[in-house]
């Protein structure tokens, strides 16, 4: 089992450097000894998960990529995201949505309803918003055209609360993004409420809870969630 994660965390190196790297560069990212990595190395050669160049750097293999297809056609991004909704609302009371842009319109993709019998009504998986200056609009438009997030992220930076919903009168909400593959984003979670339940003590917890949840689905949707982890850790201190 070690030697499996050691294997795996070589691998894991080319993830975040997106470049062929050395003997030493993958040393220095995995903290492993050159001649364990040269033997892990071996192995992951053999069975077509690495590539060495005539410069004698590794790159990832055609192996990689065949598991990557296989992945690509089994997964549903339903099966990512509603539990991830489903946990926010249990943690909370409050509504949990996913949204993403298409085309000139902010789509409800996903939505788990509060139980309360007080909630933000009238909004419905399907549901299309045009493009406005709504937090969750701005949040798309910002973060949807460049390869995010930043190492240099904080939570005030990831995290996005309003008390005053520029969509539904009433109503409060808390929201962060998401990211996948190619640090782009996949979408924006929400939690979304009554303004009275949306204290700053409910959105300090929303806005932990967001953080971790984000980073888990931006993991799962192969993204880096390290930006993520920061922030929850700063928010931990704080």
């Amino acid at each position: 089992m070690a030697a499996l994660e050691r294997g795996l965390s070589i691998l894991e190196a080319f993830t975040h450097a997106g470049n062929p790297l050395s003997l030493a560069e993958l040393s220095q990212l995995t903290g492993l000894y050159k001649s364990t990595i040269l033997r892990l190395c071996a192995s992951l050669l053999r069975c077509g998960f690495l590539h060495r160049l005539d410069d004698g750097r590794y790159h990832v293999g055609p192996a990689v990529f065949q598991l990557g297809r296989i992945y690509q056609r089994s997964f549903k991004l339903g099966d990512a995201v509603v539990p991830v909704l489903r946990h926010l609302v249990s943690k909370t009371g409050e509504s949990a949505s996913f949204y993403v842009r298409d085309g000139e319109s902010d789509v409800c993709l996903y939505r788990i309803d509060s139980p309360h019998p007080i909630r933000d009504a009238g909004v419905a998986e399907g549901d299309r918003f045009p493009i406005d200056d709504s937090a969750c609009s701005l949040m798309l438009s910002s973060l949807g055209g460049k390869p995010c997030p930043s190492p240099e992220m904080r939570a005030e930076d990831i995290v996005v609360a309003t008390k005053q919903s520029r969509r539904i009168a009433g109503a409060a909400a808390v929201l962060s993004p998401v990211f996948q593959l190619e640090k782009r984003l996949a979408g924006v979670l929400l939690l979304s409420g009554p303004e009275s339940r949306f204290t700053d003590a409910a959105i300090g917890e929303m806005t932990r809870l967001l953080l971790d949840q984000s980073a888990h689905l931006t993991q799962v949707l192969g993204g880096d969630a390290r930006p993520f982890l920061r922030a929850l850790a700063e928010t931990a201190e704080a």
